[in-house]
């Protein structure tokens, strides 16, 4: 039986201080059948010498990409997808790290499970490498609850996922257009096209928390989480009504977050709202309070407002 090749697909944005730790995670791994694909996403640092270094001292193939202009995550995975040639896609992220057996536990599961992609455990650790949370193990959910629960918490970490490349074999790729929650999205796809989950009961990752990595600015949070929330509110797949729920709640806080800095959005916000539920007084509330709100804002004061 022929020893399945993995494609290792990593998108790299300002990497250079993380990426020799996490390419020597994937030197480490006992399955030792895989190609790696690494695409610098228009920020460039010392990444491409550090990539040039390892592919020197491994026989594995390593093909490195440039995007020519930051055109983020979702692009930049989807280019490598493109180009990789494996049977299994197992996506990392830069900063992040995998324990030695991480590759051939998610492959020898999904072979005794019959199943076609993988959600991985995971240890938290920080911007040091050391160990803040250990043994994170995703809940075993069914098919049917999943896209509803995974809007309510997402549970799966790109870092920790290995699927099947037929997966992706009929053009399943992550949404360019949604800002947040790209790789929610694509899980929900996953789901909905009938691949079968199988749920890791080991910790293989280690995914690195940074203190200010987790929503950036608070108010393209909430409208990005607005986009994903919109997109399946007719999602036959999803509770309907907990997704609405979910919507209103993000153009809530959208409209809220920027009411005193930034009209145009907060406006924008009220208007959905508005549209959502007519007869609700909070959406004209934000809507007549952009009016007296501040439209422009010096480098500075954007700055205090961590909004630049």
């Amino acid at each position: 039986m022929t020893t399945p090749l993995v494609s290792i697909v990593i998108p790299a944005y300002k990497a250079g201080r993380y990426i020799t730790t996490t390419l020597a995670s994937v030197r480490a791994q006992t399955h030792t059948r895989w190609e790696l694909l690494i695409c610098e996403d228009g920020i460039f640092d010392d990444t491409a010498e550090q990539v040039k270094t390892f592919a020197a001292n491994t026989t594995n193939p390593v093909r490195f990409f440039q995007n020519p202009k930051n055109l983020g995550v979702s692009q930049t995975r989807n280019r490598l997808l493109d180009a990789s040639q494996g049977d299994f896609i197992a996506f990392l992220d830069a900063d992040d790290l995998w324990t030695p057996d991480h590759l051939a536990h998610s492959l020898a599961t999904m072979e005794a499970e019959h199943t076609d992609w993988i959600i991985g455990g995971l240890n938290r650790i920080d911007s040091l490498g050391h160990f803040t949370e250990q043994g994170i193990l995703p809940p075993v959910i069914s098919p049917q609850e999943m896209p509803t629960q995974l809007l309510s918490y997402n549970f799966i970490l790109p870092s920790g996922m290995v699927t099947r490349a037929k997966v992706f074999g009929q053009g399943l790729r992550f949404d360019t257009h949604l800002s947040v929650g790209e790789d929610l999205d694509l899980c929900i796809q996953i789901v909905e096209t009938g691949h079968k989950a199988s749920f890791s009961r080991k910790a293989t990752l280690n995914y690195r928390k940074h203190p200010a990595s987790a929503t950036g600015e608070p108010a393209r949070f909430s409208e990005g989480m607005a986009q994903l929330y919109a997109k399946h509110l007719r999602d036959p797949a999803v509770d309907q009504a907990f997704c609405l729920h979910c919507l209103i709640d993000s153009l809530t806080n959208t409209a809220r977050l920027t009411r005193k800095t930034q009209a145009a959005r907060c406006r924008k916000a009220a208007r959905q709202l508005i549209g959502l539920r007519p007869w609700h007084p909070i959406g004209w509330f934000y809507y007549l309070a952009s009016f007296a709100s501040p439209t422009t804002l010096n480098e500075s004061q954007k700055k205090r407002l961590n909004l630049g």
